[in-house]
This record gives structure tokens, sequence and C-alpha cells, in this order.
């Protein structure tokens, strides 16, 4: 079980939408219809890669290629925070609505929740919509080696794996990008394009030095220029700029001669000598703006305290000046900078300007994004600017808008604030401490040493303000830091610590500690109480549409309803987990707890194999999370599965292999419960006097069910040892508890228990007594290894029974449940003289009774299975004389009654 993080209905936070604008193409561009026409070749596959270092004009090509084609397309810039699957996918659904409103509706939607966010589930009704295109679009992301979160790229992935044949991708990019690219070159499916076609030939180069220079270059130092850059553009460009004010033949040959385009630190000197042939007023514009990846006029002035930026921008586009003009939108005009080209002038700021000037530049830059409602950029020049303060108040707003819809990015940017800074912001702290369960391993200890600076801060402050409706969630948060950390105990009590202070409205944290609370009844063994507690909660999650929250609350009553021996419902309920719980990562955790919930109850019916399949899958998926608690249990019944088919040899070496690692002290005593639970039924009892002592001492911190499987266990140890009134005993206060408390599996697990001491202290009557109610219940539940694992003893307590039960469908549940022993358990039970005869269905015959009992004729079950008609004739007589009927009728009922189907 896992209470989740709080994942309510969040604001739309708004787009920079110049990162949605394609650069627009300058008018001395080089057109290259060779590269144009391998970009068209891609139109027919799924992915088209550009890559190559800066400068080698890689958006310069995609920009000229979309411009001079006829199709649609919708362009992403990406930068280094756009690695948050919430933010990423908003921008390039955003970007595909530029072209259709129509497009993902119901993807934006669930964008603008902080609900985890599964890619089928995120990616499908987009692809869907893509689906419905009729004319050709392309995608572009640019920069897109920026991106390295492993979500992100899995969801890329899908959406080149299902990609809608009209819709085409291209990245654009500086180093090949984490995809199955080797996959897509077999099939077919993709186009790249690198550095080495990019590059000028002889020719490109030419004519571009024509186009860009004031004074005509000479053969050999057009030759020279081509060999000294090797056909790349920016060197080339460099050149360019650095001619625009050398008249004399002589200027124009020392420069030739001193460039080495293969020197990449000669671009500092060609552009800080560009910069210093502007005028003063230019040069300070450049130095104030040169930091800011896109650059808008008002920008600009509120940066600059100007009033004429807009015009100053224009001119330096026209002026070929390493700025691109992008696409307008919303009645701007907005620019950046070569990157290339900012970097160097930026170093000249930093001598020039000082830090102080520079930290105010990132100031003014931040309140003119706060005023535009952009609140990512807000923060994010904030910090730059090591404006703490600002960046927290900005912080604060963000999370009012979108609570913790994009935990990378807050992580992210509370990381890069000084500790002794956010602990005096109590709602910055208890929002930090959420962001570091939830993104980081939330079992290690470490984690919640971690946070438990944090939230001393804030509830300090709360109480000592008397803000408790805000102490009220932290005390909850402090339940589900404990919970996965295995304290139940401490999270019990600050759970209902919680409920005292939250007001009736607030539905998700009284949910969430209401759900803590379940599991301390359900632990307590009060299962009818749990039940009142899990449905409350369950409601006031659903209403607070937090499905980690509804998903643990459906797992406690899958659990409340396997005690009460309801096992269809449990089922039912952990087979809807399964499919709700995917998207975020720690859903594993949930899928996990259903899958070992399954195998239990598929081991319950004695499916053996299923049990199994199930088990190691639990298995797996606790690894993977390094949930220690599901590693236990899993562990456990997988143990008990192996010893069930005989090996108690590889059974016992789990168990030892996992008591070694397991430092936990509560599930350490569970380990132990149940190689002590081995020993006894491999009659090894003389090894367990340790055991006895242990569970002995008064032990506080031991829930009251875990309690009751060791009493369980000890009392199979009394009557191993013939100490008869002994076991009795111990199972008395027990079993009227579990009647009490609807505990129906324990109430029948104490039957079973109690008879076999009668039975082992020469009480037949008693034993067959307490065994009939136990049947009663177990066969109208469905239970079967209750009785199965109690082994020889049971059989042989079975057997004597078998005449002497109240009615016939007792007595072949009975039978039935003898037929299930293993071989080594059943054969000398079966030697005895009996008045019925102890023999199985078959696999084939189970198979041959479903269909017989579904309505099927004998010729339809053949053609089902494939068989002879005679051979099912053959089945079903079989099947009459083990089930001792002489009708389908009686077939039927018999197989309905004793749950073999």
């Amino acid at each position: 079980m896992s209470p989740g993080r709080n994942a309510s209905q969040t604001g739309n936070n708004p787009l920079l939408h110049n990162k949605l604008m394609s650069p627009r193409l300058n008018s001395k561009i080089i057109r290259r219809d060779n590269l144009l026409a391998r970009l068209d070749e891609g139109l027919s596959r799924k992915l088209t890669v550009v890559t190559a270092p800066t400068g080698f004009g890689k958006t310069t090509l995609v920009s000229m290629w979309i411009t001079s084609r006829p199709f649609a397309s919708a362009w992403v810039t990406l930068d280094q925070n756009d690695n948050d699957v919430n933010r990423f996918w908003t921008y390039v659904v955003s970007a595909m609505r530029t072209l259709d409103s129509s497009i993902g509706k119901e993807t934006l939607s669930t964008l603008m929740t902080s609900q985890p966010l599964n890619v089928e589930t995120l990616l499908t009704p987009l692809i869907n919509d893509l689906a419905r295109l009729n004319e050709t679009w392309v995608l572009v992301f640019e920069d897109f080696h920026f991106i390295t979160n492993s979500d992100i790229i899995a969801g890329v992935s899908f959406l080149i794996q299902h990609l809608p044949a009209f819709l085409h991708l291209l990245l654009i990019t500086r180093s090949a990008p984490d995809l199955p690219l080797s996959l897509l070159r077999v099939r077919e499916d993709l186009v790249e394009v690198g550095m080495a076609e990019l590059r000028f030939d002889q020719s490109e180069t030419e004519t571009f030095l024509q186009t860009s220079t004031p004074v005509e270059l000479s053969p050999s130092a057009t030759r020279q220029l081509f060999q000294k850059t090797e056909g790349w553009a920016a060197g080339l460009r460099l050149v360019a700029l650095s001619l625009q004010d050398k008249g004399k033949a002589t200027e124009v040959e020392n420069l030739v001669n001193s460039f080495s385009g293969r020197d990449r630190h000669v671009a500092d000197y060609l552009i800080e000598e560009v910069f210093n042939s502007q005028p003063e007023a230019i040069q300070l514009f450049l130095l104030k703006t040169c930091f800011f990846n896109r650059l808008t006029g008002s920008l600009c002035d509120a940066i600059s305290d100007a009033t004429n930026s807009a015009i100053r921008l224009e001119q330096l586009e026209r002026d070929n000046l390493f700025l691109m003009q992008l696409e307008q939108r919303q009645n701007k005009i907005w620019y950046r900078y070569n990157p290339m080209f900012a970097e160097a002038i930026q170093g000249l700021a930093r001598q020039q300007l000082g830090e102080n000037a520079i930290q105010s530049l990132f100031e003014k830059a931040s309140s003119w994004y706060e005023y535009q409602d952009l609140f990512d950029e807000a923060v994010e020049t904030a910090l730059t600017a090591r404006l703490f303060d600002r960046a927290i108040a900005l912080i604060e707003k963000f999370i009012d808008i979108n609570d913790l819809s994009e935990m990378n990015t807050l992580g992210r940017w509370l990381e890069n604030i000084p500790q002794q800074t956010i602990l005096l912001h109590p709602t910055i702290c208890f929002t930090f401490a959420q962001v570091i369960l939830y993104s980081t391993d939330r079992f290690a200890p470490a984690t919640a040493t971690r946070i438990e600076p944090f939230l001393s801060a804030a509830e300090s402050v709360w109480r000592t303000n008397g803000d408790y409706e805000v102490l009220g969630q932290l005390l909850s948060f402090r339940g589900n830091v404990q919970w996965w950390q295995g304290n139940f105990l401490q999270a019990f009590e600050y759970a209902r610590q919680s409920l005292n202070e939250l007001s009736e409205h607030n539905v998700f944290w009284r949910g969430n500690s209401l759900l803590i609370i379940s599991y301390e009844s359900i632990n307590a063994g009060r299962i009818r109480e749990a039940q009142d507690y899990v449905l409350e909660a369950r409601a006031l999650l659903g209403a607070a549409q937090n499905i980690f929250g509804v998903l643990a609350a459906i797992q406690m009553l899958s659990e409340i309803f396997f005690w009460q021996g309801e096992l269809e419902q449990a089922e039912h309920l952990n087979r809807q987990i399964l499919i709700d719980a995917v998207g975020d990562i720690s859903m594993l955790d949930d899928q996990g707890i259903a899958s070992l919930a399954l195998a239990q109850l598929a081991y319950e019916k004695n499916d053996l194999e299923q049990a199994e399949q199930l088990t190691r899958r639990a298995l797996d998926l606790s690894q993977q999370r390094a949930n220690e608690t599901l590693q236990v249990q899993a562990s456990i019944r997988l143990a008990n599965i192996h010893a069930v088919k005989g090996y108690q040899f590889v059974a016992h070496e789990l168990l030892k292999t996992l008591e070694a690692k397991i430092q936990n002290p509560t599930l350490l005593r569970e380990i132990q419960n149940a190689r002590a639970l081995f020993s006894i039924r491999s009659n090894e009892i003389s090894t367990l006097d340790w055991w006895v002592k242990m569970i002995s001492a008064e032990d506080q911190a031991i829930l009251p069910l875990k309690r009751e499987s060791e009493i369980f266990t000890l009392a199979r140890m009394q009557i191993a040892k013939r100490k008869i009134d002994d076991a009795i005993n111990l199972l008395q206060g027990w079993h009227k508890d579990a009647v009490q408390n609807g505990r129906v599996r324990s109430q029948i697990e104490a039957l079973c228990i109690e008879a076999l001491a009668y039975h082992a202290n020469s009480n037949p009557v008693k034993a067959i007594q307490l065994l009939s109610e136990a049947l009663t219940i177990g066969q109208a539940m469905g239970f079967r290894r209750l009785f199965l694992d109690e082994g020889m003893p049971m059989a042989v307590l079975l057997q004597t029974a078998l005449s002497r039960l109240p009615n016939r469908t007792l007595n072949l549940f009975a039978s039935t449940l003898l037929h299930s022993f293993s071989p080594t358990v059943i054969t000398p039970v079966a030697a005895t003289n009996s008045p019925v005869q102890v023999e199985a269905l078959s696999p084939q015959e189970l198979r041959v009774l479903r269909l017989l009992v579904a309505g099927l004729s004998n010729a339809d079950i053949s053609r089902e299975l494939i068989v002879s008609n005679n051979t099912i004739k053959t089945h079903v007589k079989s099947i009459y004389r083990k089930l001792n009927v002489n009708s389908r009728d009686e077939a039927r009922e018999i197989a309905r009654e004793l749950r073999l189907l």
C-alpha cells in the first residue's frame, strides 16, 4: 500500500510562445538544394535527425526547408529547463495546436493536472487525433540535445513508434539522441544529415563569400579560407563580418593569413573584433542583452532602461550581426542570438559590466517575466542572479498555480537555493519535503533524514503561529514519511494527530490520514472498523482526484475482502489496480502489491503455477523499487510455494539468504516466523527455543495481526510437542477476536489448528466438530490451502472425518481436499481404509468438466478440445466416477458446490 502525493487539479502555466516560433531566414542564405532534397526523402520516413556541432547551419537548413515546402510545420525550441515531462509535452502539444486547435485537447487536459503521466495514457489520445490528418505535417524539435530525462526520451520513442502516416518528426541536435536509431535504420524509417554533409563545399564557400563580403577576394584567398574553415559556416560568417571594415587589400590578406578555422578559440577574437567595430550604444546594448535566450523589444527595454530596443533589434538583425528573427506572435517580434556569439559577448560583459550590474540585469528581466505571467522564466532569471528571496516568492506563486505538477522543475529550483534560506519559509519547506519524498527513494532512511530539517522548520513556525490547518497537512505527510520507512506505529500516531487539526473540507489530507488509520485497523485485526475507514478515505481521495490515494484505498479494501473471505471481490479489485496503476514510477509499488495479493489468492485456490508467476513478478518489482517490505513478503510467499512443491531446501535457503540482508526488525521478525513454521512442518522443533524466547519478549512495535500469525505458529509447535492444552489455550482468545472483528480467514485457521490439537489429543468428536465448522466456512468462501498447508495431520483428520461429516457437500469438499494433497502426504493416507476413493481430476478432465458445466454437448466439447468424441465420453465417465455422480446436472451441482472450476 502506498498513500500518495497530492494530485489536485492545477492551473495553466503560461507558455513562452517564442519557443514555438521557427527562425526567420536571412535574405543572404546559400540555397543548398542537395540537402533540401535529402530532407525531402525524410517525408516518407518517420524520423529525420540533423546532427552537428554549433555553427554548421543545422537550424538554417531546416528553416530553409520548411519555408520552401508546402506542408504545415510546428516548431519547438528546447533548452535545459525542458527536462520536465509535463512541461515538455505541454510545449509539444501547444506547438501542434498552432496548426489545428482541435488536436491534443485530451492530452493537454491531462497535462494540466498533477496526475501521474504514463506515456501510453498521455500520448494515445494525441496520436489518435493526429491519425485523422490527411495532409503532411512536420514537427521540429530544435536543440534536442538538451533533453536528458529518460521518461521524455521514452515518450518520444513511443511517439515515433506509433507515428501517424502524415506526421513526420525532425530533430535538430548537437549529438545523437538516445532513441532507437539502429532499429529505425533497419526499417528504413530514418534519414540522417550529419556534419560532413552540412559543411560548405568550395563552390558554396565562394558563393557565400561573394554575397556576404564588401570586398572582392582573390581565388587563392577564397581557397585558403575554404581549407582553413573546412566548410564551417560559422567560421565563414565570422570572416565575412570581420571584412566589413577592411577596404585595403593588405588588411584582407593579413586577416585571411591569420585566420585558423580549426581553432575554435579564434571565434572569440573575431567576435570581439566585430563587437569593437560597433557604435558604443550598440556595444552597450549587446553587453546587456547577450545573457538571455530570447529577446523582444519590451524585454530589452526593461533590461537596458531604454525605449528604442525594438528598433535596435531590427537593425542588428538587418546587419546580420549573429541575431536571427523568430516568427511574430501575439504582437511581439522575438529574436535570438547565435549561441556561440552570445557566449563570447557574455565574456566581454562580465569583464566590462561587472557581476553586480549583470545581477541587476537578471533582476529586471525577472520582473518583466513576472509581469508577463511567465513564472518559469521569472524564477530561472532570479536564480541565475542569486536573488533567492525573490526566487522563493515566485516559486510560491508557481506552486499556487501548478501545485506539484512539475516536480523535477521544482526540485531543480530549490536545490539551487541555500538551505538556510529555504528554512525561513515554511510553505517552501513543506513543498520541498514533498518533492524530495516523491522524486527520490522514499524507502531509504537517508530520504527521511534529508526531509526532516524542512519539516521541523515548517512545523515550528506553524505551531508558534497557530496555523493548525497547514499543521494538520504536515502531520498527515509525516505519516506518509514514516509509513514508507516501515515505522507504522509512528505513522498511525501522526495520522491521528492530523485528523484533530484538519477541517472537514480538506478532503485530500483527511483522506490521506484516514488511509493510514485504515491500515492501523487492518493490522489491529479490526476488519469491520477498517472497512468503514477505508471507504471514507477512498471517497475523499476520489473527490481530491488523487489517483495514488485511491489506488492505496483499493488495495486496502482488497485486503479487507481477503480477510473477510470475499476472495472474488478481492481478486477483482487487484486486477483493477493492475489496469489503473500505470504512469508514475512509484506505481510499480502498487503493481507489485497487487501482483502479490493476486498470488496469495491463486495460492489459496491451490493454483500454484499462477501463484508462483505472480509472486515472481511482485519480487521483480520490489527489487526495481527497492521496496524491502514487498521483497520480504514476496520472498516468503515464494518460499511457501517451493516448500509445497517439495523443494524444502530451496525454500530454506531463500529465507536464510533473505534474513542475512534484512535490517528492519519488523520484517526480520516476519522472516523468522516463516522459518519457524517451516521447521515445525518438517518436524525440526528442537531448534526453535531461540524463536520462542524472541516472540515471548514484550514488543510494543509488533502489530496485532503479525502477532496473531506468531501465536498460530506457536500453537502448532505446542501440538508437535504434545502440549495440547497450551495450544488450545493460546488459540481461544484469538479465535473469539477473529469472529468479533470479521476476520473470517483467521477464524478458519484457528478452527483448523484447534481441530488438529483435539485430534492429536485423541478427541475425534471435538476435532471433527471444529473441522466441520472450518470446512463449512472454507468451502463457501473458496479457501483451500488453509487446510492443505497443515500437511499430513490434516490429511489424516480429513480421512477420519469423511464418513462423519454432517452433509454431502462437506463430504465431497473434504474428499476434494484429499485429492489435492501432494503425493508424499496422500500416499500413506490413501493406503488406509477409506469410504471414499481419493482421486483428483486431471487437468484435461477439469477442462471437460468446465465445458460440460457450460452446457456443451459431447460433440461440441470434442470440437472445442480437438479430440475424438470417444475420448470425451471416456473423460466424462471418469469424471462421474470420481465425483460419485450419475448425470450432468449432478456433476454441475457438485462442481459448483466444491468450486472445482
